[in-house]
């Protein structure tokens, strides 16, 4: 589970376009997983829950979506975020880049 300091941590890796590593349990199969990703939105799904969208920067296919309640831990990179599509990097809701 993510303290408070881990959030800001996000966020603020989020607006610095750095890379983040999310050790996360998926919610379907319980299975332990660890992804290397851009954030390109911090915010809430459609059913409401927090959740962070992420760009797998090693397999580079796809966004992602993890819900912050799964979120095991984090690990902020000292290694920039370069977004491969033009969509905008949001923190609820607001475009920050």
């Amino acid at each position: 589970m993510l303290t408070s300091q881990d959030l800001a941590a996000l966020e603020k890796a989020t607006a610095n376009k750095l890379q983040v590593v999310i050790n996360y349990t998926k919610k379907t199969t319980g299975e332990a997983v660890t992804h290397v990703c851009g954030i390109y939105e911090i915010g809430y799904n459609k059913a409401g829950e927090p959740c962070v969208w992420g760009w797998d920067v090693n397999s580079n296919d796809n966004i992602r979506q993890f819900l912050i309640s799964n979120i095991d831990s984090i690990q902020i990179l000292d290694v920039p975020f370069y977004p491969p599509h033009p969509w905008p990097i949001k923190i609820n809701g607001q475009i920050i880049g």
